[in-house]
Parts: structure tokens; C-alpha cells; sequence
């Protein structure tokens, strides 16, 4: 699991480069960033100065690879392979194996006596200490570890520490067993302390951890109330980004699994991971807004996009994969979501684009900070409260410095606003009123009017049914969804008999009448049916037809049959008096086998009806095919 905190940034869309160029801030950054460095770094030599002695010591060390974890402490000091480690925290890696590691240490120089062990990587799985005086008797054993809930510890840390027993010369403990099994970075910076060096430096690093999460809690509750004034994402994205990085330092350095979590073991390894893609999530999307990516486009924008939905994925990745891949992904991510800031920041400020310089020093302090940490761990700096807290300091400064830039945006843009609402707000307001105005009767008016051209496209004029235009229009997709579905469709083809003897004798007006009746007597018998939603269309003249989805032929035969029965058993009320009306029905009800199958069962249908008339009319007749299916 690395030590290592920052992830990289890419988010949302900023300021104008002339809010910031008007801003008198970033001449005044430089001087604010050094105090700040400078209030920081004077408490750190006192504890030095004030007890004598004070550093603590690391031990000599070597470690030995238990592959299959077959060794156990009675076995493992003899067994071969054993290594020595040079002076500095050992980074192994990730691995499956069981690592043992052997520690020895002498009594602390100038007298005295070491009163505890620290092993100062509180994300290690399972650890388990033995310590043993200068004769191999055992003192003491402890098994720790972030699998185990925090009330078993034996001294209330957050790093793992235990004590060393006092004991009569000769007695004490001067050596430590370590077994270590993880699924994160096997580390082990331990380090030995007398009683007032760990106070001192208990005292610190409490100083430090106050102090960083003091300035992001401060950072995060000021823009906070910013973005529910302003309502501006960029501001949210922010407020995101700094919860998420400040919930990474806690989760990686222990201070959620003591504090927030103490029991939730297997929560403590997802946080990690989940922290540190949203940090890198957010951090993506306010780089997009405060380097107005959008209006930019192009790789520079796809870039960040890019990264930040990886890391939603890498975020979703702790839920399901093993702790070292999920991880792995997630400082994936913020590498090249770290890089990525730095040249896109880069090239913007390149192109004269204010802002993005601010936006890179920023990014620059939390690389220095991981840089400066690297550096420390690999012993090409010194380890002190400056080099253990450097991602911390990094971090911290780039919030301050981003937040100082939002600030100045803010005040920029407020007083554009404020101008542009004193000169035109009363015209506008009117204008807006009158544009909605009118846009709202027009929209009004071009609905009502579409609903009515819709209707009308659709509708046969005199009967009030479908036309044959939106026959065409549902027949093409019933057949489609029969052939899908291998279920049934019937078509029903009707005509009234010997209509044009109605219209020669009684006149058209009596005709409409019946042309109108039957059409309503038919839908609603249609209406009620099981099976699809059927369609009554009039196809022409004195002839309509029908679209009955799922029934099948005899269902289909009995449904036609009562249509002609309602049609004949009752005359139609008419301008000229009651008229008798009948209809021939031709039917043709299958599965088709395709779209032209579908086309070739209207003309089954139609030849159908004409057989129904040669019959003697006022009949149904069904066409062969159908016949053969089944229908009675």
C-alpha cells in the first residue's frame, strides 16, 4: 500500500483569464505561501532542543520470505535464507508470501531504556510480534494489524506499537520476531522510543495532523458555503476534492480506523481505495472547470474525462477485487491523473490562460510533497517531522492556493455581475417576459395544431376510424412483431352488401348514416376482445377492415361471426328512416412467415370476402390456409 497520498486533478469549468490577471493575489501567492511553509517549519526542531536524546532509533533488521507460511516462530530462525536489510523503512511490495522479520537493537546511547515499539505502517494486514531478551526467552507477543479491531491494540495508536517490559538486567527485550502476512505494500518502518522521545514526538506529530486537518476542514466548510451561495459546480467539485484527500490522509495514516472506524476492519482496506479515486474523480472534473476545458475541447478535455470515469471504475474496483489490484488501479489513476494536470496546466498557462499557472504551482507542491516523502523513505533525505508530513504540507498548500484562486474568482466575477445587473436587468426582465409570452402562445398555438394535423393524417373523416394510410402505417409493425413473437394475426376484411342499392335508393346522407353505425358497432366489439390491441380501419368505399393480433383462427372465426350478427340483427337509424344492413367477412388468420407472407394475407383476405359474397353475402368465409390451421 503506498505511503504516497496525492492523486492527480482534472475537474470542471473556471474563471475567465481576466478575472484572475485583475486580481492582485497571485503577485501577493509567493509571500503568503512562505509564511505559511515558515510557520510550519519552526516547531519542528523544539522537541530536538527541549529533552536531550530524544531521536528514536531503528533497529537492525533482516527479513526472511515464508512463500507457502509453513514456518512458525519455533522453526523460522533456523531455517535458511534469511537476509540482511539496509538502514531505512524495507518496501518489499505486494506479495502473498509471509515475510518474517528479525530486529535486534542496543540499550539507547547515554543510559536509559527503550519503552516501546513502533512499526509505523498502520495498513498492514496481520502482524504479529514476539519480543525476547538476550537469552531467547520470550517477553511478550501481540497480535495486531488493521484486520483486527482497534480496541485489541495495546497501546491506543494508530500506528501499531507495543510496549518493551521493564525487566531486571539482562532481562530486557532486545530483539523482536515479526511475521507480517498483508494485501498491501509490505513495509515495515519500526523505530524504537524512550518514554519522552515518544511523548515529544507524540506531541508533533498530534501538532501536525491538528494543524493539516484543521486548514482542509477550514478549507472545506469556507467553500462550501461558497457553492451553496454561488450554485457554481466548480466550487462543488472543489468541496469533493478536498473531502476525499483529507479522508485519504486519515484512512492511509490510521486516524479513521482509530477514530471513525475502530471496528470496521474490512471497511478500512475499501476507504483507501475508494478515497483516493474519488479524490482523483473530483480533483478531475474541477481541473475541467477551473481551466474552462470545455470552452477549450479537444485532448486537453478528453484527457481528464478520460481519468475520472477510470477512476469511478476504480472506485467500483473496491468492492469486488482484491485490495492489491484495486489499489493498483486507483495510484494508477493518479499518476497519470497528476501528469496529466501538470501539462494540461501547463500548456493552458502556455497559451495565456492566468489561471492555469496558479493551477500548476498548486499541483507542483503536492508532487514535491510526494517527492520529498520518496526521497525520505529511500534515505536520500533525512527522516524528520518535514519529510514524514511532506504529502500532508503539499496537499495543504495546494488547497490553500486553489482556494485563494476560487476566492479572487469570485470576487472578480461578483463585481462583473453586479455591474451587468445594474445596466440591464429592468430590460431585460421585460423583454423575457414578453419573449415568454409570446414563445408560450405560439407553442400553445403550433400543438394544438400538430394534435389536430396528427389526428386528421390518421382518420377516416366520416367514420371517425383509422384511414387506410394509418392501416398501412400499424399493419407493416403488426406483422413484425407476429413474426417475433410467433404468435397469431388475423385480417378482417368487411363489406357492407349492397351498399350502392342504399345510396341509389335512400340517398348518400343515409349511406354516411350507415357507414357510421357500423363502423361504431364494430369498434366497439373490437374493444372488448381478448388477445392485442385491435385496429378497425375503413379501407375504401363501403369496405373496412380489421387488424386482430394474438387470436387464433377459431377465436378469430367467432369474434367475425359476432361482428356480423351485431351488424345484421338490428337496422341503422338513418335521415331516411330505419335501414337493413348486412355484411360479407372475409377472414385470414395466421403466423407470418415474413413481411410478404405478412402483405400476401391481405389479398387471402380479400379473396376471402369475394367468396363470402359468391356465397350469398351476409356470411363469413375464411380463406383455406387458415382453415387448415385449426378453425372450426
Amino acid at each position: 500500500m503506498a505511503v504516497w497520498s496525492r492523486s492527480g486533478g482534472m475537474a470542471g469549468v473556471g474563471p475567465r483569464g481576466s478575472a484572475v490577471r485583475s486580481w492582485p493575489a497571485p503577485r501577493l501567492l509567493p509571500g503568503l505561501l512562505l509564511a505559511l511553509l515558515v510557520l510550519l517549519l519552526v516547531p519542528l526542531p523544539l522537541p530536538a532542543r527541549a529533552v536531550p536524546a530524544a531521536s528514536p532509533t531503528e533497529p537492525t533488521m533482516r527479513v526472511l520470505e515464508d512463500a507457502a507460511g509453513a514456518l512458525d516462530a519455533a522453526r523460522v530462525l533456523a531455517a535458511p535464507g534469511w537476509r540482511a536489510l539496509p538502514a531505512g523503512a524495507p518496501n518489499l511490495g505486494y506479495s502473498d508470501a509471509v515475510w518474517w522479520f528479525d530486529l535486534r537493537w542496543d540499550p539507547p546511547p547515554g543510559g536509559g531504556r527503550w519503552s516501546q515499539l513502533e512499526l509505523a505502517y498502520p495498513v498492514l494486514d496481520q502482524v504479529e510480534i514476539r519480543l525476547f531478551d538476550r537469552d531467547g526467552v520470550e517477553r511478550g507477543h501481540w497480535r495486531l494489524g488493521d484486520k483486527q479491531p482497534f480496541g485489541q491494540r495495546p497501546v491506543p495508536h494508530r500506528h501499531f506499537i507495543v510496549p518493551l517490559p521493564r525487566a531486571a538486567p539482562g532481562q530486557e527485550a532486545v530483539r523482536a520476531l515479526v511475521r507480517v502476512h498483508t494485501s498491501s505494500a509490505v513495509q515495515l518502518p519500526a523505530r524504537l522510543w524512550t518514554e519522552q522521545a515518544f511523548l515529544a514526538g507524540e506531541q508533533l506529530d498530534q501538532l501536525v495532523q491538528g494543524l493539516y486537518l484543521g486548514v482542509m476542514l477550514g478549507m472545506l466548510a469556507y467553500n462550501f458555503f461558497l457553492w451553496r451561495v454561488m450554485r457554481e459546480r466548480v466550487y462543488l467539485w472543489y468541496v469533493l476534492w478536498v473531502a476525499a484527500i483529507a479522508s485519504f490522509q486519515a484512512s492511509i495514516g490510521g486516524l479513521a480506523f482509530q477514530y471513525l472506524w475502530p471496528e470496521a476492519t474490512q471497511w478500512n482496506d475499501r476507504a483507501i481505495v475508494v478515497f483516493l479515486a474519488l479524490a482523483v474523480t473530483s480533483a478531475s472534473f474541477f481541473m475541467i472547470d477551473f481551466l474552462a476545458l470545455a470552452r477549450r475541447g479537444g485532448w486537453m478535455l478528453r484527457l481528464p474525462q478520460a481519468t475520472a470515469w477510470l477512476c469511478l471504475l476504480a472506485l467500483l474496483s473496491a468492492f469486488v477485487l482484491p485490495y492489491p489490484m484495486a489499489i493498483r488501479l486507483a495510484i494508477g489513476c493518479a499518476v497519470v491523473a497528476m501528469f496529466g494536470a501538470l501539462l494540461v496546466s501547463a500548456l493552458r498557462g502556455r497559451e495565456g490562460f492566468a489561471p492555469a499557472r496558479i493551477f500548476l504551482l498548486a499541483w507542483f507542491l503536492v508532487l514535491a510533497g510526494g517527492l520529498v516523502l520518496a526521497a525520505s523513505k529511500f534515505g536520500l533525505l533525512p527522516r524528520n517531522g518535514l519529510t514524514e508530513h511532506a504529502t500532508q504540507v503539499g496537499t495543504a498548500l495546494e488547497v490553500i492556493l486553489l482556494s485563494l484562486s476560487l476566492a479572487g474568482r469570485l470576487q472578480h466575477e461578483r463585481r462583473l455581475r453586479e455591474q451587468a445587473q445594474a445596466e440591464a436587468m429592468a430590460t431585460q426582465r421585460r423583454a423575457n417576459e414578453r419573449l415568454e409570452q409570446r414563445v408560450a402562445e405560439r407553442t400553445r398555438d403550433l400543438e394544438q395544431l400538430n394534435r389536430r394535423l396528427e389526428q386528421a393524417s390518421r382518420t377516416d373523416a366520416l367514420t371517425g376510424v383509422a384511414n387506410r394510410r394509418h392501416f398501412d402505417e400499424r399493419h407493416a409493425g403488426a406483422v413484425q412483431r407476429a413474426i417475433a413473437s410467433a404468435g397469431p394475426l388475423g385480417v378482417l376484411l368487411l363489406d357492407l352488401d349492397h351498399f350502392k342499392r342504399i345510396n341509389d335508393t335512400l340517398g348518400h346522407p343515409a349511406g354516411d348514416d350507415c357507414l357510421r353505425e357500423v363502423a361504431r358497432r364494430v369498434a366497439m366489439l373490437l374493444a372488448g376482445q381478448e388477445g392485442g390491441e385491435a385496429l378497425l380501419a375503413r379501407y375504401g368505399g363501403e369496405e373496412f377492415i380489421a387488424l386482430l393480433p394474438d387470436l387464433r383462427p377459431p377465436q378469430a372465426q367467432a369474434l367475425a361471426e359476432r361482428i356480423r350478427r351485431v351488424i345484421a340483427e338490428r337496422p341503422v337509424d338513418s335521415v331516411a328512416g330505419p335501414v337493413a344492413v348486412t355484411a360479407s367477412l372475409g377472414l385470414c388468420c395466421r403466423v407470418p412467415r415474413d413481411a410478404a407472407d405478412g402483405i400476401a394475407m391481405l389479398r387471402e383476405a380479400d379473396e376471402a370476402l369475394y367468396q363470402a359474397k359468391r356465397s350469398g353475402r351476409n356470411r363469413v368465409a375464411i380463406d383455406l390456409r387458415t382453415a387448415a390451421a385449426g378453425a372450426p
